[in-house]
């Protein structure tokens, strides 16, 4: 299935939703080849054609290759980190923060860094946004987000975004995360997306990655290193 053409993957691409030539080869072969044995189809073309019209089999394919996994204070030393050097920092400051999870699926970190936030008194005032790309992850972050406190859900909003064809954010966000996100986008697309990110903090705030991944060159990108997977905005 690495061999399967262009042609083909644009074709499985226009019924998906998904621009697939934008992640990873290997990752878009192993979902087609687990979309083809699931739906007992025989070719791309026969499993786009599939995808057209099986809105079940649409959705299932769309979770495949978007991969959203998430939980509460997932990777706990990433969020001691983010506790105990991060946020005291930004805080010191800024009275109240703007943090933007992007790839956030149903919104289990963004409500981690709210739970911290509120124990160092700083939630209210605070604009929490997270994004995704899946309608669905996006309905069930904004359910979960119902659950809580009235200070945390005033806090708090959800929406739907595809991070890479959507417009650049202006530098406005003290902390932004996206964990776990680029590790799935061919090379170029990543380089892209992290350009994004960057470009939505504020000089001095963080970005914070998954921990499968880094920033190659993070002095070319305006970063400087603070753990492996977080980088601090270098002041122009």
């Amino acid at each position: 299935m690495s061999s399967t053409p262009e042609s083909d993957l644009r074709m499985v691409a226009r019924a998906s939703g998904i621009p697939l030539l934008d992640y990873a080869p290997q990752h878009v072969a192993g979902c087609l080849q687990r979309a083809l044995t699931h739906n007992g189809v025989p070719t791309a073309q026969a499993l786009a054609e599939r995808l057209s019209r099986d809105r079940r089999a649409r959705d299932a394919f769309r979770r495949s290759v978007l991969v959203g996994v998430t939980r509460m204070f997932r990777d706990e030393q990433e969020f001691a980190l983010l506790e105990r050097r991060l946020l005291p920092e930004l805080l010191a400051r800024r009275g109240s923060l703007s943090v933007w999870a992007a790839g956030c699926s149903t919104g289990e970190e963004l409500r981690s860094v709210a739970v911290l936030l509120e124990r160092r008194g700083a939630l209210a005032g605070s604009h929490l946004l997270g994004t995704d790309i899946l309608d669905e992850s996006v309905i069930a972050a904004a359910r979960g987000a119902a659950q809580l406190p009235p200070a945390a859900r005033s806090a708090i909003r959800f929406e739907q975004q595809d991070l890479i064809s959507a417009r650049a954010s202006p530098a406005r966000f003290d902390l932004v995360l996206c964990r776990n996100v680029a590790i799935y986008f061919a090379p170029a697309v990543q380089r892209k997306l992290q350009r994004r990110l960057v470009s939505a903090l504020r000089p001095g705030g963080f970005l914070m990655l998954g921990h499968s991944e880094t920033v190659l060159d993070s002095g070319a990108a305006g970063l400087e290193a603070v753990s492996r997977h977080a980088f601090r905005k270098v002041a122009a």
